[in-house]
């Protein structure tokens, strides 16, 4: 196996280094007396392996040597036979071919996928704990996120999400750049984009794809989802199910689900399913990144729990690929989209009803527990969404004591004073790239 890992290195040294689209990724440097291993999380296919080109090309253009950094992919066909010993033989290749670094802390390891092997985390600790080097990690959040996981790295780990493009990113991907003073034409433009992001969403290969292989493309990554990251890792033999129960949700997004919900329309369709299998199996979805839950915001535990959770997909770009009249579903799309980007920025996202049963589409509580309250709808030019929106948002400003609210719209922009607040109406565009 070290022979295998000799060539791997020299072949990645001996390649030029690709020069990803620029993510909007913050790898917050440590001093040389921390050791903790930097994991890039996220579904298959959101970009994970170019985040780790982009720190190489960042070390490359701070003076750093290629030598002293290490990629190994290993879903490479050459270590579909490695086992836990053998992990061993990347450190002796490593420093057989460079043994003027073996006392050097400037050495920087990235690997990529490397859950595919039994005992990974074991090695990583290791290294934490004996070796002077920067470790950096990819992969599925199913197989890195558990609690095996967090017990043998002992917290020794910072995670990064990853998720498709957000829109700033499509857009530079698209050539692009936002600057600060806007032509026509470039809003124009803009706003095309748009559109075309709302619909096909930002998974990296997906945007530059022929549009007529969408659709297979994203059912594509479902099912690599599907056997490789559920199951696989959770031995599971109703496989039907679980294809049925994601796609239930895709088809679903942006709306109140619960699992009585989800139990009677199975059963409604002669499929034999228990409640608790329903909750492993959603929980397995959320792990491997593919839907989110939103609860709703209550300070009783018991409430959330008992209460309805609205759900998300990694990328508005399913509700294209598996919705029947996709056409139909713009407002679901937008609320997507926002709720990717409220999770990229913040994390902390609930809904809230008020008092009186109105329903704000997002609330988000800041570490410091600041709140923010956000709508969703593609226009409020009429007068019946107008009224529904703003008095929903309204009396969730004065419950909560908030001052301002925002509505995200596709092209409205306008400003509402209320008596006690403001609130901002803006296009989606300009939200999604502040």
């Amino acid at each position: 196996m070290r022979e295998i890992f000799e060539q791997l290195i020299l072949d990645f040294h001996n390649s030029k280094l690709p020069i990803p689209s620029k993510r909007e990724i913050n790898i917050l440097p440590l001093s040389e007396n921390v050791r903790k291993a930097y994991i890039f999380i996220g579904m298959r296919r959101s970009g994970k392996t170019w985040a780790m080109y982009q720190r190489m090309n960042e070390l490359l253009s701070q003076g750093l040597d290629k030598s002293k950094i290490v990629y190994i992919n290993f879903e490479d066909d050459r270590l579909i036979s490695m086992r836990t010993k053998d992990f061993q033989s990347i450190l002796d290749a490593y420093f057989g071919l460079y043994p003027q670094y073996l006392e050097r802390q400037d050495l920087y390891f990235f690997f990529d996928e490397i859950h595919e092997v039994k005992g990974w985390e074991q090695f990583i600790r290791r290294i934490l704990d004996q070796e002077k080097m920067h470790i950096y990690i990819s992969g599925s959040s199913a197989k890195l996120l558990g609690k095996e996981i967090a017990s043998a790295l002992r917290g020794r780990t910072l995670v990064t999400e990853i998720f498709p493009f957000s829109f700033t990113e499509y857009l530079n991907f698209k050539g692009l750049p936002l600057s600060k003073k806007l032509s026509t034409k470039e809003k124009a433009t803009i706003s095309h984009y748009m559109k075309d992001f709302l619909q096909y969403g930002g998974f990296p290969e997906a945007v530059s794809l022929d549009k007529r292989f969408f659709n297979d493309l994203l059912q594509g990554y479902i099912d690599s989802v599907i056997y490789r990251d559920i199951v696989e890792r959770y031995n599971i033999s109703n496989v039907h199910v679980i294809r049925e129960l994601i796609t239930f949700c895709l088809q679903n997004l942006s709306s109140l689900i619960s699992i009585n919900k989800i139990y009677n329309t199975f059963k409604s369709q002669g499929e034999s399913i228990g409640k608790n299998s329903l909750y492993e199996f959603m929980g397995y979805l959320e792990d491997a990144y593919c839907i989110f839950s939103v609860p709703i915001f209550s300070h009783s535990r018991r409430k959330q729990v008992v209460n309805p959770k609205k759900i998300y997909g990694v990328d508005q770009g399913f509700i294209t690929a598996y919705t029947v009249k996709p056409q139909f579903e713009q407002a679901s799309r937008l609320e997507n989209a926002v709720f990717c980007r409220l999770r990229q920025k913040i994390g902390n996202i609930f809904y809230y009803k008020t008092k009186n049963g109105g329903e704000v589409d997002f609330l988000t509580v800041m570490p410091h527990g600041k709140m923010a309250l956000y709508q969703v709808s593609v226009s409020i030019a009429d007068k019946k969404t107008y009224d529904r929106e703003v008095s929903a948002l309204t009396q969730a400003m004065e419950e909560l004591s908030a001052k301002e609210g925002v509505i995200v719209t596709l092209n409205d922009k306008k400003t509402i004073t209320l008596k006690k607040g403001t609130i901002h109406c803006i296009p989606a565009w300009q939200w999604l790239t502040e």
